[in-house]
C-alpha cells in the first residue's frame, strides 16, 4: 500500500475552538490510509487535541507566530518546515488575515494547492482606519499567493476576501460539519440522567454556554443575565464551559455579584455532546462570530438557542431553535427570551437531521468536498 498524501494545517494552536474542532471532525471522518494531516502551531504548550492528532498519525511542528518574530522570519521558517517535512498535497491556513503569509511560504516550498480559510466575520470589535488599511494589504497577499479561498459561511467570506470575490464564485463555502451520531436530541429521561452524570441540578433550568473566555464572547453579559434571573426568582443554573484569558476576570465578577452558587465554571471539557444533552437552553451573546460550530452542535442536539444579533443569520439552520436578540436589549428582555425558548415546543429529530444534512453540516457528507478542495 502506498503512503498516504499529507495536508499541512496552519493554526494558532489545537485547542478546543470552533475552527480546530472542525478540522478534527474532518480528520476523524476521512480515510487516513489515503490522506493524513500535519499541523504547524504557534504554541509550544500542549494543546487539547495534540494527543489525539499524534494517535491518528499526524505530526505537529512549532513555528513562532508573526507577532513573536517578524513577517520575514515567519515566512522563512514556514518554508523550511514545509520543505523539511513534505512533500505536501496542500497547505491549509486557518489564521484569517495572516493566511497570506502562509500561502506565500507554501508557494516558495513548491506546494501546488494553497488554501486560505476564513473562520470569522470581524477582526476586532472596533477596528480603526489603520486596521482596515492593513486588512486590505493582507487581502492582496492572500489573493496573490493562494490557489483556493474557503470560508465557513457567506459573511466570513465577505469579511476576509471581500464582496467581489464572493459574488464571482471565487470562494468555496464549506460548512463546519459535525458528527450527527454524537449530537442529537435526548429523551427527557436521558437529559435528567446526563445532568446527574455531569453533577448539574436536575430540577433547575440549566442555561449553557461553550466558548473561550475572550472579549469576543462577551461573558460579562452572563453576570447581568444571572442577576436578573435571580432577582425574578427563577430557579436556574448557568454553566460556562471553556477557558481563556478572561476566565479569572469573569469569575471575580461572579464572586463580587454573589453568584458563585448559581454559575458553574467547568474549564475545558471533552464531553461536549453530553453537556449539549444536559443543557435546557443555549445562550451566546457574542460581539461577533464567524459561523460558530458550537451553535451547529447545539441545534443538532435539539437545544433552543438565544443568541446576539451580531452573530451571522446563516447560523439559523431552519429548525425553529434560534432566537436572535439585540445586545442593546436589557438583560430582562434576554431573560424573557430564554424562558420562552425553554417552554417552546421542540422540533422533531427527523426535522433537525434533515435540515443539517441539506445545509451541508454532516461531516461525513462533506468529505468529498474537502477532498476536492485538496485536489484529490
Amino acid at each position: 500500500m502506498s503512503e498516504p498524501k499529507r495536508v499541512l494545517h496552519i493554526v494558532g494552536g489545537m485547542n478546543r475552538g470552533g475552527a480546530e474542532t472542525m478540522i478534527m471532525n474532518i480528520y476523524r471522518a476521512l480515510d487516513r490510509n489515503v490522506l493524513q494531516f500535519d499541523f504547524i502551531t504557534h504554541r509550544q504548550d500542549v494543546c487539547d487535541y495534540d494527543e489525539e492528532i499524534r494517535r491518528l498519525g499526524g505530526r505537529i511542528f512549532y513555528v513562532p507566530s508573526i507577532g513573536a518574530s517578524s513577517p520575514l522570519v515567519f515566512v522563512k521558517t514556514l518554508t523550511k518546515t514545509m520543505k523539511r517535512n513534505g512533500p505536501y498535497q496542500a497547505v491549509h491556513a486557518h489564521t484569517d488575515f495572516q493566511t497570506g503569509f502562509s500561502a506565500l511560504a507554501a508557494k516558495l516550498a513548491g506546494v501546488k494547492v494553497r488554501i486560505c480559510h476564513s473562520h470569522n466575520t470581524a477582526w476586532k470589535q472596533s477596528p480603526t482606519w489603520l486596521d482596515h488599511l492593513m486588512l486590505k494589504g493582507f487581502r492582496q497577499l492572500i489573493f496573490a499567493f493562494s490557489t483556493q479561498l474557503v470560508a465557513c459561511g457567506e459573511d466570513a467570506g465577505v469579511f476576509l476576501f471581500g464582496q467581489k470575490k464572493m459574488k464571482n464564485g471565487r470562494v468555496e463555502v464549506l460548512p463546519n460539519g459535525i458528527d450527527l451520531n454524537l449530537f442529537f436530541q435526548p429523551e427527557p429521561e436521558e437529559k435528567v440522567e446526563m445532568k446527574k452524570q455531569l453533577h448539574l441540578h436536575e430540577k433547575k433550568l440549566v442555561i449553557g454556554h461553550i466558548g473561550r473566555f475572550h472579549e469576543q464572547k462577551n461573558h460579562v453579559f452572563f453576570i447581568e443575565l444571572a442577576q436578573t434571573l435571580k432577582k425574578q426568582g427563577v430557579s436556574f443554573q448557568l454553566v460556562l464551559v471553556g477557558d481563556g484569558p478572561l476566565r479569572q476576570v469573569v469569575e471575580s465578577y461572579t464572586k463580587k455579584a454573589g453568584l458563585m452558587e448559581d454559575i458553574v465554571f467547568t474549564g475545558v471539557v471533552s464531553e461536549v455532546p453530553q453537556y449539549m444533552k444536559a443543557f435546557d437552553v443555549f445562550v451566546m451573546p457574542s460581539l461577533f462570530e464567524g459561523l460558530p460550530l458550537v451553535l451547529v452542535e447545539a441545534q443538532a442536539s435539539g437545544l433552543p438557542c438565544v443568541i446576539s444579533d451580531h452573530i451571522t443569520e446563516e447560523v439559523d439552520l431552519g429548525c425553529g431553535l434560534v432566537k436572535r436578540k439585540s445586545l442593546r436589549d436589557s438583560a430582562h428582555e434576554w431573560m424573557k427570551a430564554v424562558l420562552e425558548a425553554y417552554h417552546a415546543e421542540p422540533p422533531l429529530q427527523e426535522t433537525i437531521t434533515s435540515q443539517l444534512e441539506q445545509r451541508g453540516f454532516d461531516v461525513k457528507q462533506n468529505i468529498t468536498r474537502v477532498m476536492n478542495v485538496y485536489g484529490l
